[in-house]
């Protein structure tokens, strides 16, 4: 028979047990909801549903944020992350410093900090972020995604076999001027072509990684990469989403300024 120190030994070691299983299976915070327009759903790491209503729904660790058509939302990481996604879009929060894109038009920008890069997983890469402002879609009929980047670095490296890198020669400003200056010249339009066939030619190379400059985008085909420079529609994205989130990207930034001083 057990004495009454054993027993109160035994009560509180199963007590703390519990206490250290009930806290396992609370899931790990990881950011909220700033706004909500439309039809947005949240699912968590048990395929259990809830729809995002107001501001302020906690996000936690293996969440799906899930927009449907006609809906949007912007969210906030506590790791120094804001993404905006727009209708019929798709963004899991993973552990701390991860995420993973599964569809659809998203925003993200990221505050600088030291240590391990923040990291986005796509269908064909693992993107490295630091300091960086970029969007990630998809062409469903072309089965492709692609990345804009506006500013900062992205580090992308494969998940399967080396990138097949597709690139095309940058023109210089003086040929581009000469364009934009006479385009209504057909003269000028018939050099032009006749200069970019010569000089735009195509040539490939094959990395497992590699670093994506600020106003260049890149077109993931599986593991085929094309890389063009960012064009009017580019901008006109980050115009749109930096306008429906303008002021909440601004108290973004201006914490993340503070905090670096």
């Amino acid at each position: 028979m057990l004495n009454n120190k054993t027993g109160a030994y035994i009560v509180g070691l199963f007590v703390l047990l519990q206490s250290f299983s009930l806290m396992a299976e609370q899931p790990k915070y990881r950011g909220k909801v700033l706004q909500v327009n439309g039809d947005v759903e949240v699912i968590d790491a048990k395929g259990e549903k809830r729809s995002v209503k107001d501001a302020g729904e906690p996000l936690n660790e293996m969440d799906t944020v899930v927009t449907k058509k006609g809906g949007s939302v912007i969210v906030e990481m506590n790791d120094g992350a804001l993404s905006v996604l727009n209708e019929e879009s798709r963004l899991r929060v993973e552990k701390t410093r991860w995420f993973s894109y599964l569809g659809g038009k998203i925003y993200f920008t990221f505050k600088k900090m030291f240590g391990e890069p923040r990291r986005v997983r796509t269908r064909s890469a693992t993107i490295g972020v630091r300091g960086t402002t970029f969007i990630i879609s998809d062409n469903e009929e072309q089965g492709s995604e692609s990345v804009a980047l506006k500013e900062g670095l992205l580090q992308i490296e494969s998940t399967g076999p080396a990138f097949e890198i597709h690139k095309k020669k940058v023109l210089d400003e003086f040929e581009q001027y000469k364009l934009q200056s006479h385009q209504a010249q057909k003269k000028m339009k018939d050099e032009f072509e006749q200069y970019k066939q010569q000089t735009m030619k195509e040539y490939v190379e094959y990395q497992r990684e590699f670093t994506l400059q600020p106003n260049r985008v890149i077109t993931l085909s599986g593991y085929r990469v094309d890389e063009t420079a960012m064009n009017a529609s580019n901008k006109a994205d980050f115009a749109a989403f930096e306008s429906e989130a303008e002021e909440m990207i601004k108290a973004f930034r201006a914490r993340a300024e503070k905090a670096g001083q």
